[in-house]
């Protein structure tokens, strides 16, 4: 693939998760102690991620955004999406309690599939901006919108995973910048 056609339209499943309360975590606290609390939760996150079958395209600050269909789709990229995050979740009852005085950990995830555009020359390097669309967006509202300990499923992800994984029931939500969902 050469520079000139290094980007590829593909679909995909974007998670979007982020600690909650971070700003007060670290307006409380030592930086290094936070920076090491922060990097052993998502190296323990990063490793869900990956026993999903998942990449990791960034990390930002208390925040990161995982990819599932980029660089290998799979069938079934929504249900690893959201079974990867239901399993952030339980991961955060290991890496979140609190410890030294710490408040405990929580995270809020929001999940979506849809078209994207794939970046394949930073696909693999610079991990930033590899993937860009729609999808990404709405996973991150979602995440946003999210109560701590939950994972919010957009309607294209839900619609490719009702009839695996259990739902509860939500009112429409008006997402920032976003239509209801």
């Amino acid at each position: 693939m050469t520079r000139e056609n290094a980007r590829e339209r593909k679909v995909a499943t974007l998670l979007f998760a982020d600690l909650a309360d971070f700003t007060r975590l670290g307006e409380a606290h030592d930086p290094e102690v936070v920076s090491a609390l922060v990097a052993g939760t998502f190296e323990r996150l990063s490793r869900v991620v990956e026993e999903h079958e998942g990449t990791i395209e960034k990390f930002a600050g208390d925040a990161m955004l995982a990819v599932f269909g980029v660089p290998v789709a799979h069938e079934d990229d929504p249900e690893r999406a959201v079974r990867a995050g239901l399993a952030m979740q339980a991961a955060m009852a290991e890496v979140g309690a609190p410890t030294e005085g710490l408040v405990e950990l929580a995270l809020r995830i929001g999940v979506e599939t849809g078209e994207v555009l794939v970046d394949h020359a930073r696909l693999g390097g610079q991990r930033d901006l590899f993937v860009t669309g729609h999808a990404v967006n709405v996973a991150a509202r979602l995440e946003t919108a999210a109560p701590t300990g939950a994972v919010l499923v957009g309607p294209l992800a839900h619609d490719a995973t009702r009839g695996l994984i259990e739902y509860e029931a939500l009112e429409p939500l008006d997402l920032k910048g976003k239509a209801s969902v």
